[in-house]
C-alpha cells in the first residue's frame, strides 16, 4: 500500500529560503489533502549566554526579547504566507491548507521531536543546509538530527545554487 499524509509539519527558520522549502511542503498538502502545521523554533540561549546579556542589558532582559521575538513572528508568518499563496497559488484560501502556525522555543531538534508526536503527524518537511559549522559537523546540524530521531519520514529540501525564487520571502 502506498503511502498517505494527513498531517504534515513544515519546519522553517523564516531565513532567506524558506520559500523554497515551503512550495514543497504546501503542494504535499494538497497533493494528499493534508493538513499543515508550521512550526518556527525561536532558540533558547546557554546559561553562559544569558549571564552575559544580563550583564549588559539587565536581569530578565532576555525574557522580553523572545517574547517580542515570538509575537512577532506569529504576526509575521501568516502575512508571508497569504502573499506567497496570493503569488504562487493564486486566490486559493491558504488557510484551508495550513491548519495552524505554531511559535515554540527551546533547542530546534528537540521542538520539532516534540511536535512530531504531539500533533501526529505523518511527515516532516524541513530545509537541508549544506553549509555546516565545524559544530555541526561534530554533533549534526537541527536537519540531521531529527532525520535520525523522527519517528515519521523526513522530507530535506536541498536548495539548489543560485535559484532566484529564493526572492519570495516567507
Amino acid at each position: 500500500m502506498l503511502p498517505t499524509f494527513k498531517r504534515i509539519l513544515y519546519c522553517t527558520q523564516l531565513g532567506p529560503n524558506t520559500a523554497y522549502v515551503f512550495r514543497y511542503a504546501y503542494a504535499m498538502a494538497r497533493k494528499f489533502e493534508a493538513e499543515l502545521y508550521v512550526l518556527h523554533v525561536v532558540g533558547t540561549i546557554t546559561p553562559k549566554q544569558m549571564e552575559v546579556v544580563d550583564g549588559y542589558a539587565g536581569p530578565g532582559a532576555i525574557e522580553s526579547i523572545v517574547d517580542e521575538q515570538e509575537e512577532e513572528q506569529m504576526d509575521r508568518i501568516p502575512r508571508r504566507i497569504a502573499e506567497y499563496c496570493a503569488r504562487e497559488v493564486g486566490q486559493e484560501n491558504w488557510t484551508d491548507v495550513v491548519t495552524k502556525i505554531i511559535v515554540a522555543e527551546g533547542k530546534p531538534h528537540r521542538e520539532i521531536l516534540d511536535h512530531v508526536t504531539s500533533l501526529d503527524v505523518d511527515l516532516v518537511v524541513m530545509g537541508a543546509h549544506a553549509e555546516s559549522s565545524l559544530l555541526d559537523r561534530l554533533v549534526g546540524n537541527t536537519a540531521q538530527r531529527v532525520s535520525q530521531r523522527s519517528p515519521v519520514p523526513v522530507l530535506m529540501c536541498q536548495v539548489p545554487d543560485g535559484d532566484q525564487s529564493l526572492s519570495l520571502d516567507l
